[in-house]
C-alpha cells in the first residue's frame, strides 16, 4: 500500500506554484496543521470535495484529485483485506470452541499452491483462498460428506490452512489474531495426533509471540514443540531449535543461543524431506538468517561478527530462492549487528536495499525492526551527523509504510 499520493501530489503542486503552507490554508479555508499532516503523510483527507477545491486553487487540473482516488482505492483494498482477517480470525476462533466440527477434505493440492505462493502473491489474494478452502472443507463436514475413515487427514488439512492464515495475519502486524489461528492449527494436530503439524503449529506460535516481544512464552511454545519434533517430522526440529535460539538470544543468553543454533544444524542434517513445501519448510537459507538474527543480539564482538557473516550469507542464499521480506529483514539484520560492532557506514550501506522498495513490500516484521535499528543508531552514534540523516530517513519510511 502506498497511502501517501495525496500528500506528495499536495506538496508537489504547492511547491510548484510557490505558495507556503499557510498561504495555502487561508486561500482554501483549511487549517495550516490539517495541510501540514496531510502533506507529510500523516493524515488522509476522507472528503473528495476537499481534493477539488484544493486542486482548483493550486491549479492542479485534477492531480490532486486523481491522487485522492488512488487512495482511496488502497484504502478501499485495505479494508477489505481487514474485513476478511476479522472473519478468518473467528472461524478459527469458533474452530477451538466447537473442535468437534472441525472437518478437512483431502484437498493438499490446494494448500500446497497456497503455501508456494505466499510469500509473492498479495495478502488478499492468500486470505480469500485460504478461507474459501476452509469454507468447503467445513461445509463437507456439516453435511457428512466424507468418509469415516478420512477424518484425521481431513482434521490434518484444516490444521495447515490455519496455519496459512496464521503467517498471513502476522505479516500483517496482527499477532493475537495469527495466534488464535496458531492455537487452532495445534489443536487440530492433536486431534489427529499428528507430531508433524503439532510441532509446527507450536513453532507458529514462538514466532508470533517473538512479534510481540513475548520472549518468554515464545521460549516455553517452541520448547513444548519439541516434544513432538522427530526425524519423522522433516525440518519442524531445526525450525523450534532456531525459534528457541532467538527467544533465548533476546533474554540475554548469547552463549545458548549459539549452542541451540548449532544443534539446529545437525537436526537439519538428520532430517527426513518435509511433506509440505513452502510455508510449511524451514529452508537452509531461513536457518541461516535466523542465525544473523538471534546472535546480533550478543554483546561481544567476536558473537556479533558471526552474525554479520550468516546475514551476509542469507542475502545470498535468499537471491537465490527468492523470498522479498526475508531478504529484507536480512539486510536489517546486517545493518544491526554492523550498528552493534560500531561500523555506521556498513550499517546504512546495509539497509540502503531495503528503502529502495516500494512501501508496499514493507511488511510489519520490516516495519518492527526498522524501528529497532532507527533506536540503535541512536544509541550507538549520538553525534553523528551521518547517523542522524540515516535516523530521519528511516523514521520516514516506517510513518510512510
Amino acid at each position: 500500500m502506498e497511502p501517501d499520493r495525496t500528500g506528495r501530489t499536495l506538496r508537489r503542486l504547492r511547491t510548484e506554484r510557490g505558495i507556503s503552507l499557510r498561504e495555502l490554508a487561508g486561500q482554501t479555508f483549511c487549517d495550516y496543521s490539517q495541510l501540514a499532516n496531510i502533506e507529510a503523510g500523516r493524515r488522509w483527507p476522507k472528503d473528495r470535495g476537499w481534493a477539488e477545491r484544493v486542486d482548483r486553487v493550486l491549479d492542479g487540473r485534477g492531480a490532486l484529485i486523481a491522487a485522492w482516488d488512488a487512495d482511496q482505492a488502497e484504502h478501499a483494498r485495505r479494508n477489505d483485506t481487514m474485513r476478511m482477517v476479522d472473519r478468518a480470525r473467528r472461524e478459527s476462533e469458533a474452530l477451538l470452541a466447537t473442535p468437534d466440527v472441525a472437518a478437512l477434505d483431502d484437498i493438499q493440492e490446494g494448500i500446497v499452491e497456497i503455501a508456494q505462493n505466499a510469500r509473492f502473491e498479495s495478502y488478499d489474494r492468500t486470505l480469500g483462498r485460504a478461507m474459501d478452502i476452509r469454507a468447503e472443507l467445513m461445509r463437507r463436514l456439516t453435511l457428512g460428506a466424507h468418509r469415516p475413515d478420512e477424518i484425521r487427514q481431513l482434521w490434518i488439512a484444516l490444521g495447515r490452512v490455519c496455519g496459512v492464515l496464521s503467517y498471513v495475519t502476522l505479516d500483517l502486524g496482527q499477532a493475537d489474531t495469527a495466534l488464535t489461528h496458531a492455537r487452532a492449527s495445534f489443536h487440530l494436530g492433536e486431534r489427529a495426533e499428528h507430531d508433524q503439524l503439532r510441532a509446527w503449529a507450536r513453532g507458529t506460535q514462538a514466532l508470533a509471540f517473538r512479534f510481540g516481544k513475548d520472549f518468554e512464552h515464545a521460549r516455553d511454545a517452541a520448547t513444548d514443540g519439541l516434544r513432538y519434533a522427530t526425524r519423522s517430522t522433516g525440518t519442524a526440529e531445526s525450525r523450534l531449535l532456531c525459534g528457541l535460539a532467538a527467544s533465548v538470544a533476546n533474554l540475554g543468553d548469547s552463549a545458548r543461543a549459539v549452542e541451540l543454533l548449532d544443534r539446529a544444524e545437525r537436526a537439519r542434517d538428520a532430517a527426513r524431506p518435509d511433506s509440505i513445501p513452502g510455508l510449511f519448510t524451514f529452508t537452509s537459507a531461513k536457518q541461516t538468517y535466523y542465525r544473523g538474527f538471534s546472535l546480533m543480539w550478543a554483546e561481544d564482538a567476536k558473537t556479533l561478527r558471526k552474525s554479520v557473516q550468516a546475514s551476509e550469507e542469507a542475502i545470498a542464499a535468499w537471491r537465490r530462492q527468492r523470498s522479498p521480506g526475508d531478504e529484507m529483514l536480512s539486510h536489517i539484520y546486517l545493518a544491526s549487528a554492523s550498528a552493534r560492532l560500531g561500523d555506521v557506514d556498513r550499517s546504512i550501506a546495509a539497509v540502503m536495499p531495503v528503502l529502495a522498495n516500494p512501501i508496499s513490500a514493507h511488511f510489519s516484521w520490516v516495519r518492527m525492526r526498522l524501528t529497532q535499528l532507527e533506536g540503535l543508531l541512536a544509541e550507538h552514534f549520538p553525534d553523528s551527523a551521518v547517523a542522524k540523516d540515516m535516523r530521519e530517513t528511516l523514521v520516514s519510511s516506517i510513518r510512510s509504510a
